[in-house]
Order: C-alpha cells, then structure tokens, then sequence
C-alpha cells in the first residue's frame, strides 16, 4: 500500500469517530438546550473521537483491507447518513460513497489475488448493497419531504409553477427513487470494475 493510499484510508476512517461522538451530542443539546450552546459543546465532543484515532487509526489503515463485512456496511450506513444530512436531503455525497465503496472492493480483490469470477461477485454484492442503502436514503428523503408538509404546498420554478398533490408526490418520489438506486448500482459496479483494471 502507497503512502497516498494510506493517508487516503486514514482521512476517511479517521473522519468517523470524531462524527460518531459529535452527533449524540448535537442531538441531546438540541433536545435539553437551547441552540446557542452547540458552539462549545461541539468542541469538546471531538476529544473522544480523536483519542480514538491517535490509538487505534494506524492499526485501522493497517488492516483496512481486511476488515469484516458488517463493520463495512455499518460505516457505510453510517457515512450515507451524515452524507444525506450534510447535503440537506440531496444525494450528491451518497453516489460519492457508493463510487468509493467500489474502488475499495477492487482494491481489497487485488490484495486478496481473487480470481475473475469472485473479483465479479463480490462486485455485485457491493453495487447491490449500496443500491439498498440508496433505496433506504430514499425513503428519508420521503419521509424528510412529508415532515416538512411538501404535499400540497405550491411549488414555483422559473418557467414551471404547480400545486404538489398526493398522487403526483409518491409519482415523483417512486420515479425519482428508482433512477437514484439504478444510477448508485450502475455508479457502484461500474467504479469497482475500472479500479480493478486499473490496477490488475
């Protein structure tokens, strides 16, 4: 492994604790207190998160190609959500995830020797695997819309103003939603195919 890829691995697992601890915190202060306290709160919720890193972070990029699936879907759910929240409801980090997620299986396939064949299954799997996570970021967009009392309201475009009815919202959504999890898969499989090669 370069140096480049394992300052790349480091980076982004070293990005998870300190969010991992900044989250409950901005959650319970939004919930027992008022807003203007979340600026100090926020600081000293990243302590843990990066004594963390400075124990366990070299040996995490160690063995980051090794690591078990269900601690990969987990972080990868993890990081889909803070994705979803940090774009305000809107996908765009979601599909850079997905792109990464599929470099990583090339990667971890040609650090393992894997054949042909399982170099191709396992690259279903992941493309399959971020499709559903798509599909579930899907339904808190959902869900984030109907909170938010987008049905009915008036939308108004540039060259398009209309009233967004119940039949014309779940059109929208369940349209909408499928191209989002076709377009992860095919984003998905297509990046880990092109890395694999890459660097075979």
């Amino acid at each position: 492994m370069s140096k480049t890829e394992s300052l790349i691995l480091g980076m982004f697992l070293g990005f998870i604790p300190p969010v991992f601890c900044l989250l409950p915190t901005l959650i319970i202060i939004a919930i027992l207190f008022e807003i203007e306290v979340f600026g100090p709160w926020m600081l000293w919720s990243l302590v843990p998160g990066i004594i963390i890193d400075v124990i366990f972070l070299r040996r995490w990029v160690r063995g980051a190609y090794q690591l078990n699936n269900k601690v990969l879907g987990v972080i990868y759910l993890f990081c889909s959500v803070v994705a979803l929240g940090m774009c305000m409801g809107v996908p765009l980090l979601n599909f850079a995830l997905g792109i990464t997620a599929g470099v990583y299986a090339a990667r971890r396939m040609h650090f393992a020797g894997a054949d042909g064949e399982r170099c191709n299954q396992e690259f279903k799997k992941t493309a399959v695997f971020c499709a559903v996570v798509m599909a579930l970021m899907c339904c808190l967009i959902t869900l984030w819309a109907i909170a938010g009392k987008m049905i009915g309201a008036d939308i108004q475009l540039p060259y398009l103003s209309f009233t967004l009815t119940l039949p014309l919202f779940f059109a929208v959504v369940l349209t909408g939603g499928a191209t989002l999890v076709l377009l992860q898969y095919w984003l998905t499989s297509k990046a880990a195919k092109a890395a694999f090669i890459l660097w075979r």
